[in-house]
């Protein structure tokens, strides 16, 4: 607005001459005793002296100048000057997204005691220096420790200028930093970047140092922390039982327990008031809509629930019977497999890097020993007997099997454990190389590993084969069916407690099928 209208204050040439002597000490202390001239020099006075006058007319003291202050300059629609005298002499403000002249200008008033600050941005880097060396002793690669450096630097900066103290950090704070518009900048410490995310660079690098801070009590939870799912007495009495009689895993224990879980609103809490028309109907609603895959687990934790019901003498042991069957096609489905030469080549494009060592050494156990993605997680130092070349597998029911250790496995494995293998005290076999140094806890790790070796390869596979650590399993067991090996000797390999699962890879040996088959009624002789 024009000042000639006199609807608007001007500033009185006093307060403008007190603008020119913090401007003019801003230069001096900037120019460290370099002489600032010309177009550089107009630059920072230009900008500085702006900040200034627009801070008096929009009546912000310096004192409380923050980033929503810094922000609100930066995208003003410029009136300054039509609304001071005319000796004033300052440009129209073009917008900017950031102007680091003016972050410093601002950082030379933090340091005059102009502006109040929460003072802990000295010592907040020292944390972040604290958590990068951390980083850096449990072995992160330095371009990804400088990752965390600049997410760390960008908190550190926000909070600064957001005069936030980093202990009043809560999620209420935490939802403003994510989704801030303006990414601060302190020279020196952190260069703030756009992006087209709403949060910017560096999420997960923030993520990693925000629970390094909870963890060492600088500051609370941001994120209540998830309450484990609590199963009912009943339910945890029959875990135990579970783990106790049946010998499955822990996952199978626990998957079987929230099946239960799930029908338990609708059998009822008092176990004596079950019959066979409450079992069949519960178990009709349950799975009418969802796969006969889901059927299947349904009926089968079904069981073993009325088993460990009958075993407490809270139903009688007939009622197991009431759990009707899933029909099932057996043998209906092949095994998925590949031929043996891309089994090969998958092996052959490990590298020689530390990954690929590794990866070589699980392939080697899945292609060779035919082992299971969860044996190969479950390996630990003393299952391997080298003495005898042997190896130790426990498989699905804990059921221990002494498999013998061919030279090329054992000499992947010796090549991992003694050059890539991480000093530690833990006996699992395989750890993840990339920091931070932990070893192997799902199957779904070794099965990336066997994934990522068939994509290298080159190795299609059509779309109901799989592409996991399975179809290494099922591709040693075909290629020994097809090379004269008998029923029993892959059933001692695949280590199946019935010889019936093994069945299903006599479906594969096409050459012997043909030999057996009978010709086609009405068909033509070849």
């Amino acid at each position: 607005m024009s000042a000639k209208s006199g609807r608007e204050p001007l500033l009185t040439a006093t307060a403008l001459a007190s603008f020119d002597q913090l401007v003019l000490a801003f230069i001096e202390e900037t120019s460290r005793g370099e002489e600032i001239v010309g177009r550089r020099f107009r630059r920072y006075r230009g900008i500085s002296r702006h900040f200034l006058i627009w801070l008096a007319l929009e009546g912000i003291s310096l004192e409380a100048v923050d980033a929503t202050a810094i922000v609100r300059f930066l995208r003003h629609e410029c009136e300054c000057r039509d609304r001071v005298p005319s000796p004033a002499g300052i440009r129209r403000w073009t917008k900017r997204r950031a102007s680091v002249t003016l972050i410093e200008f601002v950082r030379f008033l933090e340091r005059a005691g102009k502006i109040e600050t929460p003072g802990e941005l000295d010592e907040n880097l020292q944390l972040l220096d604290a958590f990068l060396e951390r980083l850096r002793i449990d072995g992160y690669a330095p371009q990804t420790i400088n990752l965390h450096r600049r997410g760390g630097a960008s908190l550190i900066t926000w909070l600064h200028f957001s005069r936030i103290r980093l202990r009043d950090l809560d999620s209420e704070a935490h939802a403003r930093f994510r989704n801030r518009e303006f990414i601060c900048t302190i020279p020196g410490v952190f260069q703030g970047l756009r992006t087209n995310s709403p949060h910017g660079y560096y999420e997960g690098e923030i993520r990693k140092f925000l629970v390094h801070l909870a963890g060492i009590g600088r500051i609370g939870p941001l994120e209540p922390t998830p309450e484990e799912e609590v199963l009912p007495e009943l339910l945890e009495r029959f875990c135990k039982w579970l783990e106790r009689h049946r010998g499955i895993s822990a996952n199978s224990i626990r998957q079987h327990a929230l099946l239960i879980a799930a029908t338990l609103p609708a059998l009822g809490d008092d176990p004596t008031a079950y019959d066979a028309a409450l079992i069949r109907q519960v178990l009709f609603e349950a799975t009418k809509h969802r796969t006969a895959s889901h059927a299947q687990s349904l009926t089968t934790a079904m069981r073993m629930y009325l088993r460990f019901l009958a075993s407490e003498g809270c139903i009688a042991a007939a009622l197991v019977a009431a759990v009707p069957t899933v029909a099932r096609r057996r043998l209906s489905a092949l095994p998925r497999y590949i031929p043996a030469d891309d089994i090969e080549r998958a092996i052959a494009s490990c590298s020689d890097s530390p990954v690929g060592v590794r990866d070589r050494a699980i392939l080697l156990l899945l292609a060779r020993l035919a082992l299971r993605a969860g044996d190969v997680v479950d390996l630990r130092l003393g299952d391997i007997d080298w003495d005898r070349a042997e190896i130790r597998v426990s498989g699905k029911s804990r059921r221990e099997t002494i498999l013998p250790l061919p030279q090329d496995v054992g000499d992947a494995l010796h090549a991992y454990i003694a050059s890539v293998r991480p000093k530690t005290d833990e006996d699992k076999v395989f750890f993840c190389v990339n920091a931070p140094c932990r070893p192997f806890l799902r199957s779904d790790n070794v099965s990336g590993v066997a994934q990522a070796a068939l994509d290298r390869a080159g190795i299609t596979t059509s779309a109901n084969n799989g592409r996991g650590a399975h179809v290494f399993r099922h591709s040693q067991a075909t290629a020994l069916l097809r090379s004269g090996a008998s029923l029993d000797v892959i059933q001692a390999l695949l280590r199946h407690a019935s010889r019936d699962t093994t069945l299903i890879y006599a479906k594969t040996d096409a050459v012997m099928l043909q030999e057996i088959a009978q010709p086609w009624i009405g068909g033509m002789e070849a």
